[in-house]
């Protein structure tokens, strides 16, 4: 994991079952979530209404039309369960993605952080086991 990027960094290792929160704002575009091999990617600057999301355990990249638009200078809570069979992306209240796969076996630092020029402020990074 490359972290030169991240304006956040759980300062411990987790192992799934958890769930990694973040209430942040964005001036723009990507603002981005990482654990181990996966990312979220919301306002992705190809397409802002388009969720990216990458694999935990495969780096297996999902597309989520209509499911990737944050608005900009705004609070926005976002919470990625990580789960033993399983991922979900849930969005002030909304979730927009959910997933299957084997993530027992996964130990990574969360992150959080922008990406091409943009930038982002963390008001709360909260990692909770379960």
């Amino acid at each position: 994991m490359n972290w030169v990027m991240s304006a956040g960094v759980a300062p411990l290792v987790c192992r799934p079952p958890f769930t990694f929160r973040v209430v942040g704002r964005t001036d723009s575009t990507n603002p981005m979530m990482h654990f181990h091999r996966g990312e979220l990617i919301f306002n992705w600057e190809c397409n802002v209404r388009e969720l990216r999301v990458h694999d935990p355990a495969t780096a297996e990249q999902h597309s989520l039309p209509d499911k990737g638009f944050i608005t900009t200078n705004e609070w926005h809570e976002i919470a990625w369960e990580i789960r033993l069979d399983g991922t979900r992306v849930v969005v002030d209240g909304e979730v927009r993605y959910e997933g299957e796969g084997d993530y027992s076996s996964i130990e990574s630092a969360p992150s959080v952080g922008p990406c091409f020029g943009s930038s982002i402020m963390i008001r709360e990074f909260t990692i909770t086991e379960g």
